[in-house]
């Protein structure tokens, strides 16, 4: 087991962000099946206390339902447990300081595939994509379903997706094709890896 920052992760102040969260947010969900990995929670989330509960939650949930995982059918978390000031994107250091619940999360969910939503999860499971992730994520959908390897995080296959916000989702590739029409490719491919 890794070295965890606090017993309780409901206490944890390893970072800046524990001053101005209402509650840290937790995993949850399955064990054994698809995990989706978030950057952090959002207002709603804070307020609530679940992961994935606000306006980009809910656009995952709708995809995942049309590939026949309703919410009860996949776990989720995020790279850091609390939310950043603002909604901005978390800090390197902040993302450092949550590294072991990631790392722990994932031990005790034992996910079979993982779904990275947004850049910044795909970041953080996938250093070297940080440069031209939608090109990336358009070759790996490209290919046929088992036609080479998925990329993996300890030992994970991980589907990168666009972040579900209204923001991201409705913007459009370089080619002209909508963000929206490639994160639907990567939530039916991380599903297909459960079968």
């Amino acid at each position: 087991m890794t070295d965890l920052p606090a017993r309780d992760p409901t206490t944890c102040v390893a970072c800046a962000l524990c001053r101005g969260r209402s509650r840290v947010v937790l995993p949850d969900g399955p064990v054994g099946g698809l995990m989706a990995v978030g950057e952090a929670p959002g207002r709603q989330e804070d307020e609530q206390g679940v992961g994935f509960a606000g306006p980009a939650g809910r656009t995952l949930d709708r995809v995942l339902a049309e590939h026949g995982l309703g919410r009860r059918d996949y776990a989720r978390t995020n790279v850091v447990r609390c939310r950043p000031p603002d909604n901005r994107r978390p800090r390197r250091a902040e993302i450092a300081a949550c590294q072991p619940w990631l790392t722990a999360t994932l031990e005790a969910f034992a996910p079979r595939v993982l779904l990275a939503v947004g850049q910044t999860a795909t970041a953080q499971l996938l250093p070297y994509w940080t440069n031209r992730h939608l090109e990336r994520l358009d070759a790996l959908l490209e290919r046929p379903s088992g036609d080479g390897e998925l990329p993996v995080y300890q030992g994970i296959p991980v589907v990168p997706m666009p972040h579900t916000s209204g923001l991201a989702w409705n913007r459009r590739t370089p080619d002209g094709r909508p963000i929206s029409e490639l994160g639907h490719r990567a939530v039916a491919r991380a599903v297909a890896m459960l079968d």
